[in-house]
């Protein structure tokens, strides 16, 4: 029989997110596209969900591979937040790790996931414009 600590232990899991800069000193932004089933035509930064035996750097890196194509270069932890967060009814921890990195090329390819992209100064980003994910990585909580 489950004792109550079980039933009450929140499911858990970490997110990375990366802020890739341009040699301008732009980040770059994706469009989630209508292929998603929340927050779309919302701009986010590239990034995701750890697999299972996965390790936060290695999600990353893969994260930004299928998503832009791109490989960074000084890729390292910028800052880490974790936050409880209610997501379709059920509440969580999150564990969000936000990277940092440069690119000198910008041509990028965009998975399915995404309709378009944009790099932007970073004082001119609007939260209202970003998922509740990306204002977290970008605004801190």
């Amino acid at each position: 029989m489950a004792s109550n600590l079980d039933k009450n232990k929140l499911k858990s899991f970490v997110i990375v997110e990366a802020l890739i800069y341009n040699n301008k000193g732009e980040i770059l932004l994706l469009k989630r596209s209508n292929k998603n089933s929340v927050w779309v035509n919302k701009w986010q930064l590239p990034g995701g969900k750890v697999e299972e035996g996965e390790s936060p750097l290695k999600a990353i890196k893969r994260e930004i591979c299928e998503e832009t194509s791109l490989s960074c270069k000084g890729l390292s932890l910028f800052n880490v937040f974790k936050f409880e967060n209610t997501f379709k009814g059920k509440k969580e921890v999150v564990s969000l790790k936000v990277y940092s990195c440069n690119i000198s090329e910008e041509d990028l390819v965009l998975d399915a996931d995404h309709s378009s992209f944009k790099f932007i100064n970073p004082k001119k980003i609007k939260k209202s414009d970003l998922t509740q994910i990306s204002k977290i990585s970008i605004f801190g909580l």
